[in-house]
C-alpha cells in the first residue's frame, strides 16, 4: 500500500533499547497499523502497555485485522485521534516514546516526550536521516526537512537528554531522558 514503516532492523532496536530499560509503558506519537506496537508489545511483556494514536480510520481496521487473535493484542491500545490530544488525556510517566508523526510536529511532540517520559526512559524517533536530506539546507518549500533538521538540532542541544542517532532505516535517534 505505500505505508511507511519503520522496518524490521529499526523494530528490533526498538524492542531490544525498551527490553534493556525495563520498559513496561511505552506510547507512540503515530501507530499506524501496529507495526512498530508489535515490537514493543513483545518488549513491555505481559503486564505492560503499548499507547498510541492514529487519525486515519482505515489503520485501525488493519490493526483489528493483522492482530485478530495474536496474544500481543491485549498489551496495545492504539486510539483514533490527535497523537497530541491521546498523549494529553493519557496520565502518567512513559518508559518509552516513539515519535514517527508528520514531521513538522516533531519538535513540538519531543518537547511533550520529555516532560512525561521517566528518568532513564528513552525517546526514540523514525526518519531523522530522511533519506540524507537532513545533512543539507531544505529546499524552501520542503517543511518537513526544515522541521527534522531543527528537530535534531533539538536533540543534541537539549540538556535534559542525551542523544545518539543510529543508521537503522531512514534513521532512529535515541534520546535518553537524564
Amino acid at each position: 500500500r505505500g505505508f511507511p514503516l519503520i522496518g524490521h532492523t529499526s523494530g528490533n532496536w526498538l524492542e531490544l533499547l525498551t527490553r534493556s530499560i525495563n520498559g513496561r509503558r511505552v506510547f507512540e506519537f503515530g501507530s499506524g497499523f501496529g507495526f512498530s506496537a508489535f515490537y514493543f508489545a513483545r518488549a513491555v511483556g505481559d503486564q505492560g502497555e503499548v499507547i498510541g494514536a492514529e487519525h486515519d480510520a482505515h489503520e485501525l481496521d488493519d490493526f483489528e485485522r493483522l492482530f485478530r487473535g495474536s496474544p500481543l493484542k491485549q498489551r496495545i491500545d492504539i486510539r483514533l485521534g490527535c497523537a497530541f490530544e491521546t498523549f494529553d488525556a493519557t496520565e502518567g510517566l512513559f518508559d518509552a516514546v516513539l515519535l514517527d508523526i508528520d514531521k513538522e510536529d516533531y519538535p513540538r511532540a519531543l518537547e511533550a516526550a520529555i516532560t512525561r517520559t521517566r528518568r532513564g526512559g528513552l525517546i526514540m524517533a523514525d526518519n531523522v536521516l530522511w533519506g540524507g536530506k537532513t545533512a543539507h539546507e531544505p529546499a524552501p518549500d520542503d517543511a518537513s526537512t526544515k522541521a527534522l533538521r531543527e528537530f535534531n538540532k533539538l536533540l543534541f542541544s537539549d540538556k535534559r537528554i542525551q542523544t545518539g542517532i543510529l543508521p537503522s532505516g531512514d534513521g532512529l535517534s535515541v534520546s535518553l531522558v537524564l
